[in-house]
């Protein structure tokens, strides 16, 4: 067999596999639709076994069934307020704002609808459902070159208005902000954003950071140009926030292709403000945790965002990677390199060694988790998985991964989930369990 013919083989075996891989995407995508409602997410492992979690102390926040989600979207409007989803998948160069409502446990009384968030069951009585969404009529007005000024602009926009006034009513004046992935609707984001609220106990306040995904299996290339896109949209909301909102600290959950707009932010802006301490970013920006959650980033570009020192922001960055993520392994294909979510087993040596250098960095094997969460795709782990979603809420709280009952061999850089993850958790807190179950 002549060299030609056996290159020719190798290289049709390859162009075969990607064809698959795409039709395989093409089918299951990142597993969301646009349905208006759904059931509520399954609950995190340590609230249902009654350890601590950000939503252990929620049942006194129940009182609403309305959640709101504040919207900043860098999507095109094409219709006017009071329809449930008003944006097109195409950018706009100037953010759309808006306050979403979502239903969560119509029907239930306060303590059925406590009992179905914190009980572990297969099927949940709880629904989700998007009500309405509201347009923020007062647009935001962007001046390219204002970038490191403290003047106060926006304080009289009636969205911060309202941002304020919801953190003045919390008992904690911390803001979420969930950033979506690849091939997602509006819908789906807003539905989900609310969820985690919903399981961070409905304290401070939620926002969806809406980039324009084309909501199709066949625009990845184009959702990745406009998280690109979107990166400088992320880095002024985080520093208006610092500026025009009363906050004590705010945590950022990124998901798949919207966590490279999350660290190129926090990189580019570290740039800018390089002649800043840690310690004063740390007090200018307040931002306490984030997560970074099956990232669909390429690993040699979040080395070199840890060599620009992006990490100096945040007291704490969580990255959950799997090496069963099909959806970044089609990813790794189309790109040829390493995709930092499904980076376990794959990293070479001064890799790891830059990684094991920086304690405020956790770097998590997610690929051992819940039998009964196991998904084709193993791609949404972050919110489908308890004992995944029950550690993300740990890390939140500022538990260590020891206190978090994860293991690690001395030479790894990636924590685990042990084998018997839900024995640990309970072995060193039997009072409270047993207070909890009572």
């Amino acid at each position: 067999m002549s060299e030609w013919n056996l290159n020719f083989r190798n290289t049709g075996f390859a162009g075969l596999k990607l064809v698959l891989l795409i039709s395989v995407l093409a089918v299951v995508g990142c597993m969301t639709t646009s349905r208006p409602s759904r059931e509520l997410m399954p609950t995190p492992l340590a609230l249902s076994l009654g350890l601590s979690h950000p939503g252990s102390n929620c049942l006194d926040s129940l009182t609403e069934s309305l959640v709101p989600v504040f919207i900043i979207s860098g999507r095109n409007v094409e219709s006017e307020s009071g329809q449930l989803d008003p944006f097109g998948s195409k950018r706009s160069h100037t953010p759309t704002l808006g306050i979403a409502k979502v239903q969560i446990g119509k029907g239930l009384t306060k303590d059925e609808l406590y009992e179905e968030t914190i009980k572990a069951c297969n099927k949940k009585k709880a629904l989700v459902e998007f009500e309405r969404m509201e347009l923020n009529e007062t647009p935001i007005e962007i001046d390219p070159w204002h970038v490191k000024d403290d003047l106060i602009r926006h304080r009289e926009n009636p969205w911060v208005q309202a941002l304020n006034r919801q953190l003045s009513e919390s008992e904690q004046r911390n803001v979420c902000i969930f950033v979506h992935g690849y091939n997602t609707s509006f819908i789906d984001n807003t539905l989900l954003a609310a969820e985690i609220f919903h399981y961070s106990g409905r304290q401070g306040a939620m926002i969806s950071f809406e980039w324009p995904s084309e909501s199709s299996v066949l625009g990845y290339l184009a959702d990745k140009g406009n998280a690109t896109f979107s990166t400088r949209h992320f880095r002024r909301l985080i520093t208006n926030l610092a500026k025009e909102c009363d906050i004590d600290s705010i945590t950022i959950i990124g998901h798949s292709a919207g966590t490279p707009i999350v660290v190129n932010a926090m990189r580019e802006l570290r740039l800018l403000e390089n002649d800043l301490t840690p310690e004063q970013v740390q007090e200018k920006y307040q931002i306490d945790r984030v997560v970074l959650a099956a990232p669909d980033m390429d690993l040699m570009a979040f080395v070199n965002a840890i060599h620009d020192r992006f990490f100096f922001f945040f007291y704490g960055v969580a990255v959950y990677a799997s090496p069963n993520d099909k959806a970044l392994g089609l990813s790794q294909l189309l790109y040829s390199e390493k995709r930092l979510g499904r980076s376990v087993g794959g990293l070479e040596e001064w890799e790891r060694q830059v990684l094991m250098k920086v304690d405020s960095i956790e770097m998590i094997d997610a690929s051992r988790m819940d039998k009964d969460a196991n998904s084709f795709l193993g791609h949404s782990y972050f919110h489908r998985d308890p004992w995944v979603s029950s550690d993300i809420g740990s890390f939140i709280l500022g538990q260590s991964p020891e206190d978090r009952k994860l293991v690690r061999e001395d030479d790894d850089v990636f924590w685990a989930f042990p084998e018997d993850y839900p024995d640990r958790l309970l072995k060193d807190l039997p009072e409270v369990v047993s207070t909890a179950k009572k």
